[in-house]
């Protein structure tokens, strides 16, 4: 039986150290629909460095155009003293459930008071927050990128000063879910960096099985890969639906229209 399947973590456009795939909504789509995804949030590459992010988001935006099952994740940066214009014209996209924050990438700490300020006002706009915690290993990228991912320690002062959140936080490894576990149970988790024979079984025991949502990390990390880690998972289909797509549906509020 297929399974619907739902990417929350999902790129286009050029990353410098490497020549990657999807550089265009268009060549998502098809590496999509050639491994079975049927929708999901998209960033692109082009806003994470940057300090004013609206150009290369609203270029992506202009890119998906009328492309159903796919919406855009856009990023903002808590440096760039625009951000709350900036925050206030993503709400007025109908299409757009959540906002991305990559504050490693974006050279700002998500300890600093700028970045409680900032998911406050995106929690006051009705609005999801996604945390990239990391993008890359960082032990086997290029040694000219120094970017560090966001440690356990900062994630767990930062959800304790954030009370009425539940972010989804991406790219954390089996020992940082584990670790963030022990002392919150108010964030979900993608698996693309918890690596293990049964990586449902194993991050679901940590965080449980409704706080997991499928993020390929594409084309930073193999989309078929990923994909397995549900769809040959020998746990049931119940819990393979949950993770595939439903959970995700749950958090971004969604009722199938990505279909």
């Amino acid at each position: 039986m297929s399974l619907d399947l739902f990417d929350t973590n999902a790129w286009v456009g050029e990353w410098p150290f490497a020549l990657v795939a999807n550089r265009d909504a268009a060549a998502l789509k098809r590496y999509w629909k050639k491994h079975g995804i049927e929708g999901g949030l998209v960033s692109t590459f082009a806003a994470l460095w940057v300090l004013d992010p609206m150009p290369a988001n609203r270029a992506l935006r202009a890119d998906i155009g009328p492309r159903k099952g796919m919406t855009i994740l856009p990023i903002l940066n808590a440096l760039d003293p625009d951000w709350g214009g900036q925050l206030r014209e993503i709400a007025t996209w109908p299409e757009v459930r959540a906002v991305r924050l990559a504050p490693s990438y974006g050279g700002w700490l998500i300890s600093s008071w700028i970045a409680k300020d900032l998911c406050e006002a995106i929690l006051g706009h009705g609005l999801k927050i996604v945390l990239t915690a990391r993008l890359v290993d960082e032990r086997q990228e290029h040694p000219a990128l120094k970017v560090k991912p966001v440690d356990v320690k900062a994630l767990t002062k930062w959800l304790s000063a954030m009370p009425h959140g539940e972010p989804l936080i991406q790219g954390l490894t089996r020992g940082d879910i584990d670790e963030l576990a022990k002392v919150s149970d108010r964030f979900l988790t993608d698996f693309s960096y918890a690596e293990w024979e049964n990586s449902l079984k194993v991050v679901g025991g940590a965080v449980g099985t409704k706080r997991m949502v499928l993020g390929t990390l594409a084309p930073l990390l193999s989309m078929n890969a990923q994909v397995n880690k549900v769809v040959q998972s020998p746990e049931s289909l119940k819990i393979r639906r949950a993770v595939g797509a439903k959970n995700a549906e749950k958090f971004l509020s969604y009722d199938r229209r990505w279909e």
